[in-house]
């Protein structure tokens, strides 16, 4: 049986648990009725191999993996393609909408069957369903057929830009590796888009990051730049399947009026000169501003001009901003000349991702709002009239989001105290702001002055071998070291508030122990005569007083958690 979206997507779920759930909770959790949890269950089992015990839902216990069931998922994963994945309708309008948007061919209902291997029944109520969802859309992009043209979208070339970015960002941000399977393996095909998607120039494309960085004087957030090379062949590829009459190319070219004065429109101009030199891909000035705005609207890490005096108005709003925050709360800041350049830095991206209509979630939105909700309201409020007031500009739930960020980075915190942990790093690779909210939340749980540094993996992978640490705290699953590791989410939750814990208490009681047992088999060598009695009492007697002392720290941490 061919797995779909669904079925793979519970089948990563099963790989994750490490505790057994019932197919009533699994099915809340993914939004399905258990009756589809059994459903694509069995899809499972009949797709394993016949060696494999049937993954089964025990009464009253639920479902967990074995060992041998793990190892036989993993590999049903990796053999996941394009013959094994069926896809979900949500994937089949995904793939139909790149299509028409990026080929040079003309678009036909035999085509958009051959490209979905679905019946032409199906390929018309997907058509239907991208009508009916491009109405719903702030875009105002519409699709036409004609006979001597067959299928495409008709729109301001901008607005067709906006869309298929927002489109890929949804493709992925939430990757499903069966789909990504077909459509990397179906682009690189499509009629005029196979020189784009060639492997030369896709490993060309990733080897100039570091040229581009040193041509801004910034550094790119880690995960923004990875998908500006995934997006930008499906965005030049866009705009080449329009074809626009002069008028509408000059208009454009005034709305790129404000990119051709920034640096980004410089090392864009590079970008484009390299392409033409190494593979004689000529960019016209349309393209090459194309670059520089995404450039412009992805999210940095580094900028060495953010005192410049083109962003001195930018500066006034937001120590405005931050004036006005402080008047408002009850809250303090910490460094503020640190805070005022990073929110600068982030400003700069923020508006131009406005001005442009450029999508960036924040997926952190929730867990903030969640943990941080008085924060996250007070930031809210403040920036409707200090920020959207003076920007003009309407800030949703994830830009607030990436504010909150900033200023919980930089509120002062309450330290911990009394443990002998003197050496901590912290490795983030989501960016400066996170990285700086990371920061003082570990802050309220570990000692003072034990953090010594943040670094992206990266940073911390150069100078790893000169290091001498108590632990590593990282928001990455995939880092390996040789010192204790502890992997959290960049917004610490319950569970990793009592992972470290744990680690600070097991490790005080190990050095504290040192002291303690030898005083403790003194004592009792007064009441026991054998020396093997004495060794096993005083082993339990620090048991038990090892677990109470754990226990009153994590009630005391999840206390301090709630208030």
């Amino acid at each position: 049986m061919l797995l779909d979206k669904s079925s793979v997507a519970l089948l990563t779920y099963l790989m994750d648990l490490t505790n057994p759930e019932t197919v009533m909770a699994i099915s809340r959790t993914m939004g399905q009725s258990r009756r589809k949890i059994y459903y694509h269950l069995e899809k499972i089992n009949t797709s394993l191999p016949a060696t494999i015990e049937p993954i089964v839902n025990f009464p009253r216990v639920g479902i967990l993996l074995t060992k041998e069931q793990k190892v036989a998922c993993q590999d049903l994963l990796d053999s996941v393609d394009s013959y094994s994945y069926a896809m979900s309708m949500e994937e089949r309008i995904q793939l139909m909408t790149i299509y028409i948007a990026i080929t040079s061919e003309r678009v036909t209902i035999e085509k958009l069957m051959a490209l979905t291997d679905v019946s032409r029944n199906t390929v018309l109520n997907d058509l239907s369903e991208i009508r009916a969802q491009l109405k719903t859309e702030q875009f105002k992009v519409y699709l036409y057929a004609t006979k001597s043209e067959g299928y495409f979208f008709k729109c301001h070339p901008l607005n067709k830009i906006q869309y298929i970015h927002s489109l890929l960002y949804e493709v992925f941000s939430n990757p499903n590796e069966g789909f990504l399977t077909i459509l990397n393996e179906k682009v690189p095909y499509f009629e005029g888009c196979e020189l784009l998607f060639s492997p030369e120039i896709v490993a060309f494309l990733a080897e100039q990051v570091n040229q581009l960085e040193v041509d801004l004087g910034k550094k790119i957030n880690h995960y923004e730049i990875e998908f500006m090379l995934k997006v930008l062949p499906y965005l030049l590829l866009a705009y080449r399947n329009m074809t626009l009459k002069p008028a509408e190319q000059a208009e454009i070219k005034r709305e790129f009026g404000l990119i051709r004065k920034r640096i980004e429109y410089k090392a864009a101009q590079n970008l484009a000169a390299s392409l033409a030199e190494r593979f004689k891909v000529v960019l016209d000035e349309i393209e090459i501003s194309l670059i520089a705005m995404l450039l412009l609207s992805y999210r940095k890490d580094k900028d060495l001009h953010t005192n410049s005096q083109d962003f001195a108005e930018i500066k006034a709003t937001l120590e405005c901003f931050v004036d006005e925050f402080l008047r408002c709360s009850a809250f303090e800041i910490d460094h503020r000349e640190t805070l005022m350049r990073n929110l600068v830095m982030h400003a700069k991206a923020f508006l131009f991702r406005k001005t442009y209509g450029i999508l960036s979630r924040n997926p952190l939105t929730r867990q903030i709002k969640q943990k941080y909700n008085d924060l996250f309201v007070t930031v809210k409020v403040v920036a409707s009239y200090t920020l959207e007031e003076e920007w003009l500009v309407r800030m949703n739930d994830d830009d607030i989001a990436y504010f909150t960020i900033h200023i919980g980075g930089a509120l002062k915190n309450k330290h911990t105290q009394g443990t002998t942990v003197q050496e901590i790093y912290l490795v983030c690779d989501e960016g400066v702001g996170v990285q700086k909210l990371l920061y003082k939340q570990c802050q309220s749980y570990l000692p003072p002055d034990s953090i010594k540094a943040v670094f992206t993996t990266e940073q911390f992978h150069s100078v790893e071998d000169i290091l001498d640490m108590d632990l590593l705290i990282s928001t990455s699953d995939s880092l390996r070291a040789s010192f204790p590791v502890l992997q959290v989410q960049p917004i610490l939750t319950y569970e990793d508030v009592m992972k470290i814990n744990h680690f600070l208490t097991y490790h005080t009681m190990k050095e504290s122990s040192k002291q303690f047992r030898p005083h403790l088999e003194q004592l009792l060598s007064r009441y026991l005569t054998k020396k093997r009695d004495v060794q096993e009492v005083a082993g339990k007697i620090q048991e038990l007083i090892q677990d109470d002392l754990l226990l009153a720290k994590i009630e005391d941490s999840h206390l301090k958690d709630l208030y």
